[in-house]
């Protein structure tokens, strides 16, 4: 029984360490806590298989570098079809995260001139047109996201361009 014991001993706290980790870092419910303090190495290997292996299926959207190209390449054949405004934005979005900003900002201006009831694609359009250096046409769209929504995206600002509040007088 001892030999077990000795085979089996640096790998249940290695075990144990690893889901402790997990636990901390993903916080589920609190009653893992207590089966892999008090189960050992089976408890935190019935957590690992539990809780742990699911998150590792979460990884392999993580690990996808290819899709953006091939939705870009399906989005480009889908819109001779069908030209919506919502094919258009998202093309623009992924354009955005290739860091292709002019064609971005075209795919903007298009879905923009089917659709104008929302600040994103303005806001957006903003922006690349803020990256390809075209500060004077992103000040219209800013002003038109203002004026629909004056806190939009407002958390992506540094907190030294947040306006402190004024002290009230009393009297």
């Amino acid at each position: 029984m001892s030999a077990l014991f000795y085979l089996f001993y640096p790998w249940g706290l290695i075990l144990q360490a690893v889901a402790i980790v997990h636990f901390i870092r993903r916080r589920p419910d609190t009653y893992w806590l207590w089966i892999i303090m008090f189960g050992g190495g089976l408890g935190a290997l019935v957590y690992i298989a539990m809780e742990v292996l699911p998150d590792a299926g979460l990884l392999r959207q993580s690990f996808k570098v290819f899709p953006r190209r091939k939705r870009i390449r399906e989005l480009e054949a889908a819109i001779l079809d069908n030209p919506s405004a919502g094919n258009y934005e998202e093309l623009a979005d992924l354009y955005s995260g290739e860091k292709k900003f002019a064609r971005a900002r075209l795919c903007y201006d298009k879905a923009i001139s089917s659709r104008t009831d929302s600040p994103d694609p303005f806001y957006r359009r903003a922006i690349a047109e803020i990256e390809l250096g075209d500060f004077a046409a992103a000040v219209p769209d800013l002003e038109h996201v203002v004026s629909k929504d004056g806190k939009y995206d407002f958390h992506r600002a540094p907190k030294d361009c947040w306006p402190t509040p004024t002290p009230t007088s009393a009297n």
